[in-house]
């Protein structure tokens, strides 16, 4: 095995095709097929679902266009301006609807024009994804999970047309559609901070040898590092906080890593340490750390009641209990992992998810008068959608502990083709995907997978393509694109 630096036969990297007419019957396949299955959905479960008070925030945040700190803005504006116009709650479902069907597209384009794979693969591929329960059951929930995927997906895309052709605007289009990530599902961040990196490096690394590759280089670090500054500077002026990509980061932090804070991370903050014993519920039990952000008896409001200015002594305090004890912090979270195989646990998260406890009477009625929407008997109303969620547990396990040894897998097919930056690029997205939820998931949450089934479905595409002895072998040269989809994808 060769390094990404040795000379070797194949292209430091390949320009897209100089027409992509040649794919426009394909396109219009998996487009018909992405309306059929998504219009069968709908017609067999058109009902839209709340989550407990995370939907509450985003209706609020669309009727008043404000914004709740722990929460994504984004979502709220996307929605406050759905509202204007239609001030119907279907509007949210089509919205939902659309960002699901544009990241289905999304896998077929990158399986058939990056890596040319056989057109009825990356059909299969795409029907398996638009099918797939998460991404059913989560577009019908008034939740940010549907478009935060899209727009890390959208991330993935202007990456890959990055690595293709070397145009930093595809890069900087790539910085901004991960903020928006970010902004959406703040557990994105350090995963589109990454996927940047890895990305500039590929490219590097894969280009000629010549000196521009590094004065590219330069620039791309320089524009990520410029826009997310640029970016937490201006939305912590905006909330009256510190720069930062949350508000009440340091709230949020508390439920990770409660059980590593000690008495001496509060030096110098104005609270003592002795606050931890006023805590009513336990520190040390790490299946208790939702609950002492949210819960009156946990670490969160405690700190609220001892300082004018908890959310910066949360930040000192969180800051200082991960870097004493990282290894603890990783400890617990394997721990945590060990939840999907206990029923109890695994039963109960699924109830929560599937969105069965009931909206408070106040709720109902605000809910009711915005939206004329009566939500009233909703958490006790089945549905096929509800019920195919709740019934895939065991896809969502696979989906979890299946991806790193498919990434590898794709990572190693991949390694001696023309497109190899674009399997190096879904298997590092992956493997930190991964990384994200061991290192910054504090409960067992099936919608917290939400995610998985895209990168799992476009490894299990490569994978099924290799065995079957269908991959491409050449690198894409415009006489390769056939004039008609019949014999695509079979170089």
């Amino acid at each position: 095995m060769h390094s990404l630096t040795s000379s070797n036969p194949l292209p430091a990297y390949s320009k897209l095709p100089a027409s992509l007419k040649g794919y426009l019957p394909d396109f219009g396949m998996a487009v018909g097929l992405i309306l059929l299955i998504n219009a069968v959905w709908l017609w067999v479960d058109p009902i839209l679902r709340i989550y407990m008070g995370d939907s509450m925030v985003f209706l609020q945040s669309t009727v008043m266009r404000g914004s709740a700190a722990e929460r994504s803005y984004l979502y709220g504006l996307a929605l406050f301006y759905l509202h204007k116009p239609f001030a119907s709650a279907q509007a949210i479902l089509a919205f939902n609807l659309l960002c699901a069907m544009l990241t289905s597209l999304a896998l077929f384009g990158w399986l058939r024009v990056f890596l040319r794979l056989p057109l009825w693969i990356c059909l299969t591929a795409t029907a398996l994804f638009c099918s797939e329960p998460a991404q059913v059951f989560m577009a019908r929930m008034v939740m940010a999970e549907t478009f935060g995927l899209a727009a890390l997906i959208g991330t993935f895309g202007c990456l890959a047309f990055y690595l293709r052709t070397a145009n930093l605007l595809w890069f900087l289009l790539a910085v901004l559609m991960g903020l928006a990530a970010a902004a959406l599902r703040t557990n994105f961040l350090p995963l589109v901070l990454g996927m940047s990196l890895v990305a500039a490096l590929l490219c590097l690394f894969e280009q000629p040898r010549h000196r521009a590759r590094f004065g590219r280089f330069a620039a791309a670090l320089a524009l990520l590092v410029a826009t997310h500054i640029g970016y937490t500077q201006w939305y912590g002026r905006a909330v009256g906080q510190p720069a930062g990509y949350v508000a009440h980061t340091g709230m949020m932090a508390i439920g990770l890593v409660a059980p590593l804070i000690k008495p001496e991370h509060f030096e110098g903050t104005g609270v003592s340490g002795e606050i931890l014993k006023k805590v009513s519920l336990p520190l040390n039990d790490h299946w208790q750390r939702g609950n002492h952000i949210w819960s009156p008896k946990g670490l969160w409001a405690e700190l609220s009641k001892a300082s004018p200015n908890a959310e910066m002594v949360a930040r000192t305090v969180t800051r200082r209990a991960m870097l004493s004890d990282p290894i603890g912090l990783l400890k617990i979270n394997v721990a945590t992992l060990g939840g999907y195989f206990n029923q109890r646990k695994s039963d109960l998260r699924m109830q929560d998810d599937i969105g069965v406890i009931a909206p408070d009477p106040y709720a109902i009625q605000v809910i009711r008068t915005w939206f004329n929407w009566d939500v009233s008997n909703l958490s006790r109303t089945e549905s096929p959608a509800r019920a195919y969620f709740k019934h895939a547990a065991t896809w969502f396990k696979f989906c979890l502990f299946a991806l790193l040894p498919l990434a590898l897998a794709s990572m190693m097919i991949g390694w001696r083709r023309a497109e190899r930056t674009q399997y190096l690029l879904l298997g590092f997205t992956s493997l930190g995907l991964l990384a994200c939820h061991l290192l910054f998931v504090h409960i067992v949450s099936y919608r917290y997978l939400h995610p998985l089934p895209w990168f799992v479905l476009a490894h299990l595409a490569i994978i099924a393509s290799w065995l079957l002895g269908r991959l491409p072998t050449k690198d894409p040269q415009p006489q390769d694109r056939p004039a008609s989809s019949s014999h695509a994808g079979h170089a």
